[in-house]
């Protein structure tokens, strides 16, 4: 664990925040070099990025509140944190998409072209980000002997690495997504892929996750996260049955 990276005249550079700003660099140009084919111009995918980033963060920030309601309750003086302590990637998800659909409505776009887009790039996003939960200490896994554990700041014992399964889980769905393109773009179906490999890694991940940084729901195994993830994967099967329209490429269709 590298929490702090280095100190330049005095400021910290943390691991997590460069990590985040790699992953987002990196989607980015992944995004902006599938532009045309999806019927957008890079710039276009910029400026609508940069605004779902905004949002996103903000979600996550927010959708992590809500979900440590009773610990925020007692200590009121950390919700207005800037150092954003405490981020869910589904309130991300959210609040990222909401920023899509306000950023496609006024370019007259359609919006499923764009998250048709961006399912390569959040899962590569996404894989690099989870590098940062891992150099930053958090969403670690259960305890293990295995030769690639981990050992975790303060806590005894060895711990899973579970951000790197969730990184590995996340681009062999990106593989899997880049294969179905390879057949021909069709309307919602690179989105679908997305939510279906992306909620599926998400509902495995959970269980080496859980009862280390998740909150189990009554006695059972299963954690908010799995609920979320599932319902992701559900979202994804429907997206996917609606997916039948063949769509040339660069002319997206509303």
């Amino acid at each position: 664990m590298h929490p702090v990276l280095f100190e330049i005249f005095g400021f910290k550079v943390h691991s997590f925040g460069l990590l985040m700003l790699v992953a987002f660099v990196t989607a980015l140009w992944f995004a902006r070099s599938r532009a045309r084919r999806f019927g957008f111009e890079p710039d276009e995918v910029s400026d609508i990025a940069f605004w779902a980033l905004i949002a996103g963060v903000l979600g996550a920030r927010i959708a992590f509140i809500v979900q440590e309601i009773p610990f925020y309750s007692q200590h009121p003086e950390k919700l207005l944190s800037l150092q954003f302590e405490g981020l869910t990637s589904f309130g991300g998800l959210i609040f990222g998409f909401l920023a899509i659909v306000v950023g496609c409505w006024r370019r007259k776009k359609p919006v499923l072209a764009f998250l048709d887009l961006a399912g390569g790039p959040m899962l590569v996003g996404h894989a690099i980000g989870r590098v940062g939960c891992l150099l930053n200490g958090c969403c670690y896994g259960g305890v293990c002997d295995l030769p690639w554990a981990i050992s975790i700041e303060g806590l005894p014992g060895l711990y899973h690495p579970a951000q790197i399964y969730d990184s590995f889980m996340n681009l062999a769905g990106l593989a899997v997504l880049l294969l179905v393109e390879r057949r021909g773009l069709v309307r919602g179906r690179s989105f679908g892929v997305f939510l279906v490999v992306h909620g599926l890694a998400r509902f495995v991940y959970e269980f080496w996750r859980a009862g280390t940084t998740s909150t189990t729901i009554g006695r059972s195994p299963l954690t908010e996260g799995h609920v979320a993830a599932l319902v992701l994967v559900v979202l994804g099967i429907a997206v996917l049955v609606r997916a039948r329209k063949p769509v040339p490429a660069g002319e997206p269709t509303a």
